[in-house]
């Protein structure tokens, strides 16, 4: 019963708990160990090129979903020398499905360098273009991406299930491993009675 209890209360935390991934230089790519893959893929990953620099953009999560905040993060590289560019003027331009737009500054992230990021709540759903821009002097360049928003967490993509699904498999038996181990060490030992001796 307590075995049966402790798999119920960690299923309800694992579906509660979100699962966070940091930007790095290089991008997060897909490890051998099944956990990490599951929480790599609740991000999506495109790149362009344009005035010799690349653009990598990387969203958080995979699947945005309207009314919660997404994170739109931005690396910036020079393709000739492979070094990332910071310090500079960028703009991130949105158009939303009903023809709308807005601009704002996109400040370079604090500590990370050449990362360029924007926390943004989507309103609407459907397709929004999302265009990144540089407007440094002798530095100019823009890529514009795609990506669709939803109106549900539930209705996001295959991978976004397919992580979380995996998560939660390999936490609940490596919790029922451990409940096992802890009942088989410390439940009392029965102790048999030595058998009669039978009669001649």
């Amino acid at each position: 019963m307590v075995l049966i209890h402790t798999v119920v209360v960690l299923c309800g935390m694992t579906c509660l708990w979100p699962a966070h991934t940091r930007a790095h230089h290089g991008g997060i790519g897909i490890e051998g160990d099944l956990v990490e893959w599951a929480l790599n893929v609740d991000q999506w990953q495109e790149e362009q090129s344009d005035q010799g620099h690349r653009i990598k953009f990387l969203a958080y999560p995979r699947q945005p979903v309207r009314g919660r905040k997404t994170r739109l993060v931005f690396e910036i590289q020079a393709i000739a020398t492979g070094r990332y560019v910071s310090g500079l003027a960028m703009q991130l331009h949105l158009r939303f499905p009903d023809g709308t737009e807005q601009t704002q500054p996109l400040p370079e992230t604090t500590g990370v360098t050449a990362y360029y990021e924007a926390g943004v709540v989507f309103e609407q759903i459907g397709e929004h273009v999302i265009t990144v821009a540089s407007t440094t002097p002798e530095t100019t360049f823009q890529a514009a991406f795609k990506r669709q928003v939803s109106g549900s967490a539930f209705s996001g993509d295959w991978t976004v299930w397919t992580g979380n699904l995996t998560v939660l498999a390999a936490l609940t038996i490596t919790w029922i491993g451990f409940v096992l181990s802890l009942q088989r060490r410390f439940m009392p030992a029965q102790l048999s009675e030595p058998p009669t001796a039978g009669s001649g």
